[in-house]
């Protein structure tokens, strides 16, 4: 909607008016211009949780701790070539039980 008004005495005018105003002669226009829009808007956010932690297996763990605690005492007391293999062995077992006491846990939550 436009309305065109005389800026001196405010007498409403045509919306295509120039020149002065017919009633008191003067020159300036007021126009009001009422716009009715609407909008609308929408918005997305997305993400990602991630936990990491370590979940310990605690048999496993207190077993790779007593094979590396009493393996030395073993090759002491088994003196010579057999506590050599004795202490080899022991120390293969550690090393394929070890990753198996300490796991890495990585947990994902999309949202």
């Amino acid at each position: 909607m436009k309305k065109v008004t005389c800026s001196h005495c405010g007498k409403e005018l045509a919306e295509n008016h120039s020149g002065p105003c017919p009633q008191c002669g003067e020159t300036g226009l007021n126009v009001h211009v009422v716009v009715n829009d609407y909008a609308t808007a929408t918005d997305s956010v997305g993400g990602e949780k991630r936990s990491e932690y370590y979940q310990k297996n605690k048999k496993a763990l207190m077993i790779v701790i007593a094979i590396t605690v009493i393996s030395p005492f073993l090759g002491l007391f088994i003196f010579g070539p057999l506590g050599v293999v004795v202490g080899l062995a022991l120390g293969g077992v550690s090393y394929y039980l070890g990753p198996m006491a300490v796991t890495k846990i990585i947990e994902k939550e999309k949202f």
